[in-house]
């Protein structure tokens, strides 16, 4: 296995990567996932991991990024993979206050299906309270399909957490996620 790309902190079953405010973030998001999950041996998960990281990561650059004061820092969104077994939680951290939601976009619009394709790919997804370090959108996926019982039952506060931690461990900062979460 070759070493990981700059910018990115790999271990056992964690996988974080710094993206900048650039459009070219989405396909760097979408071969980390790629590679990631493929170290991890989780081929049946890789396409679906891959596009629901691109599309976290198009609405993170599209809607998370609108406040101003955040347009100067310089990793402004982080996309984080979590492994525990047969399971994945992937995590996009961004600056923003407002959160995703399923919208009905119209037949010829060009966008607005992002949250649907997430909905359709995962077995669950949701995102943590914003506060002012922003918010978590996340996504979890199971190998071997959808589970049947929802995401609490399955552990994924834990994992989640674990992500916030280590998002703070990488970024120095103390997102207020952690008090709520914990």
């Amino acid at each position: 296995m070759t070493a990981p790309a700059e910018g990115w902190v790999t271990a056992s079953e964690f996988a974080a990567c710094t993206l900048e405010d650039d459009p070219r973030s989405i396909s760097i998001a979408r071969n980390v996932a790629r590679a990631t999950l493929r170290g991890w041996q989780l081929e049946d998960l890789v396409d679906d991991v891959a596009s629901v990281a691109s599309e976290l990561v198009a609405n993170a650059l599209r809607h998370g990024l609108c406040e101003p004061s955040w347009s100067q820092a310089p990793h402004p969104v982080v996309l984080s993979l979590l492994r525990r077994g047969s399971e994945v939680v992937c995590a996009v951290f961004d600056p923003g206050t407002g959160v995703p939601r399923v919208c009905v976009a119209d037949p010829f619009a060009e966008s607005g299906r992002g949250m649907q394709i997430v909905e359709c790919l995962s077995d669950s997804w949701g995102w943590s309270e914003p506060g002012p370090y922003g918010k978590a959108v996340w996504a979890r996926f199971s190998a071997g399909g959808r589970a049947a019982a929802p995401a609490e039952e399955h552990g994924v506060e834990q994992p989640l957490t674990r992500l916030l931690v280590l998002v703070e461990v990488l970024t120095g900062s103390s997102p207020p996620q952690l008090q709520a979460v914990a």
